[in-house]
C-alpha cells in the first residue's frame, strides 16, 4: 500500500510540473514597412516560409519625416524596414534604433553600407524622369534626360513632383543638383524650375498618375518604378537623369523598443542572404538592386550608363532637410 501512495505521488508531482511548464510562443516579428504593400507582403511572406515566424505588418503613415519618426518611437516594433539613408540618419540621431551588423553585410561596398551597423543598406534606385510620350510628341519634344530640360517653355505647367518632404527621388533632386552645382547655381535652378509652376503631390504614385492620364507630362519618380511603368504601358518613357542624379538607398533597421530583438537580427540576415538577393527579381522587380550585388552588377551599369552622382552628406541632407526644402521652395 505504501508503495502504491508514493506512486500516486510522483505521479501527481509529475503531472503538476508539466502544468507548470511554459508552453514554447510562436515565433512573432513586428514589421513596420514604408514600402509598398505588394513588395512588403512579398518580403513578409518569403521569411516567414523560410524561418517559420508569423510577419506581423504595419505601414508607416504619411506625414513630415519627424512626423514619421514619433510615430515609430510611439510603437512597438521589430524592424522597419523600406526607409531611407535620411531617415534611418535622423531616427539614430533621435536614438530609437538599436545597432546591428547583418552576417553578410561585410560584402557591400563601404560607401553604401552604415558601417556601425545603426540600420542595414538593401537596395538602390537611382532617379528617373517618367515622361508621356503623347504629351511630347504634341509639343514637339523628346524625353528630357537632364534638369535643365524640364525648364523648357512648353513644360511649363507639365512637371509633376512628390511633395519634397517626403524625400526620396524629389528631394535627391535638390541634394544632387545643389551638391554638384554648388548653393548658387542651385537656388538658380530652383527659381527657374518653381516658375515652371509644377504640382505637387502626396506621392510619387500620385504623380505618376498624373502623367499617365496626361494630365501632366514628366514626372520625377525612382527609376526602378518608372521603368516598371514603361513595361507595361506603351506611352510611358522612362529616362535617367545624366547631369545630377542620387544613388537612393532603401534598407532596414532594428528598434530600440524591439519586443523579439532575435527575430529582427534573423531577418535582417535573411535579407542579406543569397535567398534574400534573389528575392525581389525572382518576383518580378528587376530594377531594384541589391546592394551586395552592386559590383557584379553589369545590367545596372549598362542602364544608367555614365551618370554623375554626388557622395552624400548625410549629416547635411538629413539634418538640414527642412531648411534646404525652405530655401529651395523660396527661390525666386
Amino acid at each position: 500500500m505504501r508503495k502504491v501512495i508514493i506512486y500516486i505521488l510522483a505521479l501527481l508531482a509529475l503531472l503538476a510540473a508539466g502544468c507548470g511548464s511554459e508552453q514554447p510562443q510562436p515565433k512573432e516579428l513586428q514589421l513596420c514597412s514604408s514600402m509598398g504593400t505588394k513588395l512588403t507582403e512579398v518580403i513578409a511572406d518569403s521569411y516567414s516560409k523560410a524561418a517559420g515566424v508569423k510577419v506581423n505588418i504595419s505601414y508607416l503613415p504619411g506625414g513630415t519625416q519627424q512626423e514619421r519618426l514619433d510615430y515609430l518611437r510611439k510603437h512597438r516594433f521589430d524592424v522597419w524596414l523600406g526607409g531611407t539613408s535620411e531617415e534611418y540618419f535622423m531616427a539614430d540621431e533621435q536614438h530609437i534604433l538599436q545597432p546591428y551588423i547583418a552576417k553578410e553585410s561585410y560584402k557591400v561596398p563601404a560607401e553604401l553600407r552604415n558601417r556601425t551597423g545603426q540600420w542595414t543598406s538593401l537596395y538602390l534606385s537611382y532617379i528617373a524622369l517618367l515622361s508621356n510620350k503623347n504629351n511630347l510628341h504634341a509639343y514637339g519634344l523628346y524625353a528630357p534626360e537632364t534638369w535643365d530640360e524640364l525648364l523648357a517653355p512648353q513644360l511649363k505647367d507639365e512637371l509633376a513632383i512628390a511633395d519634397f518632404d517626403l524625400g526620396g527621388a524629389s528631394f535627391g533632386m535638390i541634394t544632387s543638383i545643389w551638391q554638384m552645382r554648388g548653393k548658387e547655381q542651385a537656388m538658380a535652378y530652383a527659381a527657374k524650375l518653381n516658375a515652371q509652376q509644377p504640382v505637387y503631390t502626396k506621392g510619387f504614385g500620385e504623380a505618376v498618375d498624373l502623367v499617365y492620364i496626361g494630365k501632366k507630362t514628366v514626372a520625377i519618380v525612382p527609376l526602378d518604378y518608372a521603368l516598371q511603368m514603361e513595361a507595361r504601358h506603351r506611352h510611358l518613357f522612362a529616362t535617367v537623369v545624366k547631369d545630377a542624379n542620387r544613388t537612393m538607398l532603401t534598407g532596414a533597421a532594428i528598434m530600440r523598443s524591439a519586443e523579439h530583438p532575435d527575430q529582427a537580427r534573423a531577418f535582417l540576415d535573411y535579407l542579406m542572404s543569397d535567398a534574400g538577393v534573389e528575392l525581389l527579381p525572382a518576383n518580378g522587380y528587376h530594377y531594384m538592386w541589391h546592394v551586395k550585388k552592386y559590383p557584379y552588377n553589369d545590367g545596372r551599369r549598362e542602364l544608367i550608363g555614365n551618370v554623375r552622382v554626388p557622395v552624400d552628406d548625410l549629416s547635411w541632407t538629413s539634418v538640414y532637410k527642412s531648411e534646404i526644402i525652405r530655401q529651395w521652395r523660396g527661390a525666386l
